[in-house]
C-alpha cells in the first residue's frame, strides 16, 4: 500500500459530506481514474499503512482532548446546576447520591485528561509506546465523555434535552468520537496487542 496526497480539484476525484447526528467533517471520496505522480507520493513507496497508522497515533490523542473538553463542560454545568437547584428541602448537591455522581464525573474527567497529556507527551518525545498510549487516551477520554455527558443530562432533568441547551448539544456531539479514528473496540484490540508485544520484548532481553 502506497499513500498519495492529491489536491481536491484533481480530475476524477469527487466527494460528498455525510449528514451526521451532529455536524462533523466526515464524508465519502470517490476516485475514478485519478492520475498521480511521484510528486504526490506521501512517505515511501509501499509504506502507506505506516503513514496511516502514524496519522492515527497523532489524531487519537487530539480526539481525546476534544472529548475531555466536552466532559469538562458537562461537569462544570452540572456542578453549577446542582449547587443552586432547590430540591427536597435543600440543594441537589446536598443529596449524597448526587454528590457521589458528581465526584465520579470529576474523577473520570481528570483521569482522562491525564491520559491525554501522557499520550501527547509520548508522541512529542518519539516514545515507541505511542500506539498504546494513543489508543488508551482515545478510548478512556471518549468513553468518559459519554458517561459524564449522560450523567449531566440525568442530573439536569428534562431541561437538558431542550433544543439549544448546552447539554443537548453535547449529547449529540459526544457519540461520534467513540467511533471515528477507530472505534472503542479497535482501541481495546490495539492496547491488548501492544501490551503483549511489550511483554514479549521484555522477555527477549
Amino acid at each position: 500500500v502506497t499513500a498519495f496526497l492529491v489536491p481536491a480539484d484533481r480530475p476524477g476525484l469527487t466527494g460528498s459530506a455525510l449528514e451526521m447526528l451532529s455536524p462533523h467533517p466526515v464524508g465519502t471520496l470517490d476516485f475514478d481514474g485519478v492520475p498521480v505522480t511521484g510528486d504526490d507520493l506521501l512517505g515511501e513507496p509501499d509504506r502507506g499503512f505506516r503513514v496511516a497508522m502514524g496519522t492515527l497515533n497523532l489524531f487519537r490523542p487530539s480526539v481525546g482532548a476534544f472529548a475531555v473538553g466536552m466532559a469538562q463542560a458537562a461537569l462544570e454545568a452540572t456542578v453549577a446546576h446542582t449547587a443552586r437547584r432547590d430540591a427536597f428541602g435543600g440543594r441537589l448537591s446536598d443529596l449524597q447520591a448526587v454528590a457521589h455522581r458528581v465526584a465520579e464525573m470529576s474523577l473520570r474527567t481528570e483521569a482522562a485528561r491525564l491520559m491525554v497529556y501522557a499520550a501527547a507527551t509520548a508522541y512529542d518525545a518519539g516514545d515507541p509506546d505511542v500506539p498504546r498510549r494513543s489508543a488508551m487516551a482515545k478510548l478512556l477520554a471518549t468513553e468518559t465523555a459519554q458517561y459524564v455527558v449522560d450523567a449531566a443530562v440525568q442530573l439536569h432533568g428534562a431541561r437538558a434535552l431542550c433544543r439549544g441547551h448546552l447539554l443537548e448539544h453535547l449529547y449529540r456531539e459526544v457519540r461520534a468520537p467513540r467511533i471515528y479514528e477507530g472505534a472503542s473496540e479497535v482501541q481495546r484490540s490495539i492496547i491488548a496487542k501492544e501490551t503483549y508485544a511489550r511483554l514479549a520484548t521484555e522477555e527477549a532481553l
